[in-house]
């Protein structure tokens, strides 16, 4: 037998091969010690990268099952999930905490889930913030000046009951987005102060959201209050 390749190649040639088109090893091994065979192998095999594996349907359920398994670990490292609950999104944020006359902002990570959204601190561990996506009413982005002048963009919440929070966000834009696809609805409705006004009808209604690629319609619950309608 002759090579048909150059036969000058390295091992790093040989893994690149078997990384990027694989490699199917059928081998019938048949081991002796003076010409009395002990130990027979019979090896059907296929070696390649993960990508090249899974583009020919191969290992699939192992890899949703990991990706799966690493999602849920590293979301754990700091937020307990629920039965069911999928992680989203995590990043460095903060609560604005309002007590009468005094403010502060303690940071920590804002957690998002497909149930809720977690303002949580790791050390010491506490929970600064808590509302699932189902008591959330309104989300808006919100500038304000720091202490040293310059523009911060915050995330204002109104939840059911009339309550408000304000969360600050590595990326705010993101963030609202996220919970605006996320939450069952009642996007664009304003943040206002004070007890929540009568409602005089409630039903579902479908909206139609302008956006760059075209508009969508989305389904959520309607409220016509003396104030206005709001989604």
């Amino acid at each position: 037998m002759k090579p048909t390749r150059d036969p000058r190649v390295t091992l790093d040639d040989l893994v690149e091969v078997l990384l990027d088109k694989g490699a199917v090893l059928h081998l019938d091994l048949i081991i002796s010690v003076a010409d009395i065979p002990l130990i027979g192998v019979n090896l059907r095999a296929a070696v390649a990268g993960m990508e090249t594996m899974l583009e020919h349907g191969m290992m699939r359920q192992w890899d949703e099952h990991t990706r799966a398994w690493v999602e849920g670990s590293s979301a754990r490292r700091d937020l307990d999930l629920r039965d069911g609950e999928r992680h989203v999104a995590q990043m460095h944020g903060g609560h604005l905490l309002e007590e009468g006359v005094y403010t502060a902002w303690r940071p920590g990570t804002v957690f998002l889930t497909d149930q809720r959204l977690v303002v949580l601190r790791r050390d010491p561990r506490e929970v600064l913030w808590e509302a699932d996506l189902s008591a959330v009413r309104a989300v808006r982005p919100e500038t304000e000046r720091s202490a040293g002048g310059a523009p911060r963009t915050r995330v204002r919440l109104e939840v059911e009951g009339g309550g408000t929070a304000l969360l600050s966000a590595a990326d705010p834009a993101a963030l609202c987005e996220l919970l605006d696809r996320g939450r069952p609805g009642v996007l664009g409705e304003e943040v206002r102060p004070g007890a929540a006004q009568q409602v005089l009808a409630e039903g579902h209604l479908w909206y139609q959201e302008p956006r760059r690629d075209g508009p969508l319609w989305r389904g959520g619950t309607g409220r016509l209050t003396p104030g206005g309608l709001v989604w």
